[in-house]
């Protein structure tokens, strides 16, 4: 892995998503091509958690996996290149298996493996632990597509 972190700024430029919808808080290590290691700060602040259950704040699957998606999206840009201004990544497929709730206060290491790369997909599987306990495991696909392929934007 190389000894280069990555901060939220960096992280910026890998991502299209913006505030609210960024997961990925750092990423600690990386090798194109291989494997990359992201962290995921969850607070009691956050949007998901909101209303997520009021009584009992639980960090919601549905946004791991979005931020299991970010460290592939990365992980993915850093093996081949930079997204162009005219081009987004989408999921292709997405495998999840959850062990464990995550709750405020957890910090979240995705561990993302490269597991294929087939032109303009990319396939990938993840391990997110918090304090080194498995709290759940990811298995997907990524798509590389062109705006103007997505058809007329509906807004």
């Amino acid at each position: 892995m190389t000894d280069t972190t990555l901060g939220f700024t960096e992280i910026k430029q890998w991502l299209r998503h913006r505030h609210p919808m960024i997961y990925v808080d750092r990423i600690l290590d990386h090798r194109p091509g291989e494997s990359l290691r992201s962290m995921l700060l969850v607070s009691g602040t956050m949007d998901a958690i909101a209303g997520h259950f009021p009584e009992r704040a639980i960090f919601p699957g549905s946004h791991l996996i979005q931020a299991f998606a970010q460290s592939g999206i990365i992980l993915y840009q850093m093996s081949t290149s930079p997204l162009e201004d005219d081009e987004l990544t989408l999921i292709g497929s997405v495998h999840t298996r959850f062990f464990r709730i995550v709750v405020p206060g957890d910090q979240v290491i995705f561990d993302v493996r490269a597991d294929r790369l087939l032109g303009t997909s990319f396939h990938f599987s993840c391990k997110a632990t918090v304090e080194g306990a498995q709290v759940a495991a990811f298995r997907g696909s990524l798509v590389r597509v062109k705006v103007d392929e997505l058809g007329r934007q509906l807004w």
